[in-house]
């Protein structure tokens, strides 16, 4: 099968992001992946999955911004089902 030219690889560590619907565990794959896999544009297209804004800045500071967001649901969603 030969690809169309236009068209780009979706980049695999968000896909790995947008295949899980657990917070701890999208947390641990930003963890994980090393600061030279992030671009802004992978950036903004894991904070838009789980409808947040990640302010524009240096890709150290977006990456971390969108740590504390991820972890910050991830404790929410471990309250509400505690309850």
């Amino acid at each position: 099968m030969e690809r169309n030219h236009d068209e780009e690889e979706i980049n695999p560590i968000l896909l790995d992001f947008l295949d899980t619907d657990d917070f701890e565990e999208k947390y641990k794959i930003l963890v994980a992946t090393p600061i030279m896999d992030f671009d802004n544009l992978l950036i903004d297209n894991m904070a838009s999955s789980i409808d947040v804004v990640v302010e524009d800045g240096d890709i150290e500071s977006r990456v971390q911004d969108l740590k504390n967001c991820v972890r910050t649901r991830s404790k929410y969603e471990t309250l509400r089902f505690r309850r």
